[in-house]
């Protein structure tokens, strides 16, 4: 596992009801879950993700809304009891809208992931997206302890870890009506969020550090210009007294004066 990032510790949920990226997702899972009552199969096979078709037909949006379609109602409690424990902790952190494009980043790589390996099937859930939830508390918060069935205390980046063996063994092993890959493919896009979070982080910080050595190499050119004035001018005084300076060496010498006092204080 990456380091903590230096993230704070925090609990998966911190008690609060004001995440409300998080709370508009799971009402929009919701609400999505009651059209599937009422529209039936039709509106699932036109929304869920269906890699021939996006390919075949050109349905652009299954990759995205498949993952606001559920298979019944257990499926859609566990994945938005997921998302909240969890999702709560990660939008304290990034804000509403980053941590909506990670949800939606894992949930499309979950569909990418999905097509490699099963093209000709279909798939509905926020399972990868739950499991991209699941890869960004580990890599946030790695040695904080998540409770297994409410019982068993594991470290997150154990547990996540586990997960993830765990997922390709299945995937590898068969069909078993459970997209092993879709889950793979959630974790995956996670990680590729942090390595490319981490590289623009290292080019920002290259790019300060770059400005502030520029700087520094102005300021210390500037100093010797100035230096070199006042030297000229000192002389000038000693040897032909103050009120034989021009307007300008006057001023010259005022503004080196006032900036060293500001310096000093």
């Amino acid at each position: 596992m990456r380091p903590s990032y230096g993230y704070e510790r925090r609990p998966l949920w911190r008690g609060s009801i004001t995440s409300s990226m998080v709370n508009r997702l799971i009402l929009a899972n919701v609400a999505v879950f009651f059209l599937q009552q009422i529209f039936g199969p039709s509106f699932d096979n036109l929304f869920a993700l269906q890699p021939r078709l996006v390919i075949g037909k050109f349905f652009l949006w299954q990759p995205v809304t498949y993952m606001f379609l559920h298979g019944g109602f257990m499926h859609l409690f566990f994945n938005m009891l997921m998302t909240w424990f969890i999702g709560t902790a990660l939008e304290s952190v990034w804000g509403g809208k980053r941590f909506l494009k990670y949800w939606i980043a894992c949930g499309v790589g979950g569909a990418v992931f999905f097509a490699i390996f099963n093209f000709t099937g279909a798939v509905y859930g926020a399972s990868a997206a739950v499991f991209g939830l699941y890869l960004a508390y580990a890599m946030m918060f790695p040695n904080n302890y998540v409770y297994v069935y409410f019982l068993f205390p594991v470290k997150a980046k154990y547990l996540v870890t586990f997960a993830a063996i765990f997922q390709l063994a299945q995937g590898v092993a068969g069909p078993g009506g459970i997209a092993y890959f879709a889950h793979l493919g959630g974790m995956a896009a996670g990680l590729f969020f942090f390595r490319h979070e981490v590289v623009r982080w290292q080019f920002w910080t290259r790019m300060k550090r770059q400005w502030i050595d520029q700087q520094r190499v102005r300021n210390s050119k500037w100093h010797e210009q100035e230096d070199g004035k006042i030297d000229s001018i000192l002389d000038k005084i000693a040897s032909k007294g103050y009120e034989n300076l021009s307007t300008t060496e006057k001023r010259i010498l005022e503004n080196y004066s006032r900036k060293q006092k500001e310096d000093s204080e």
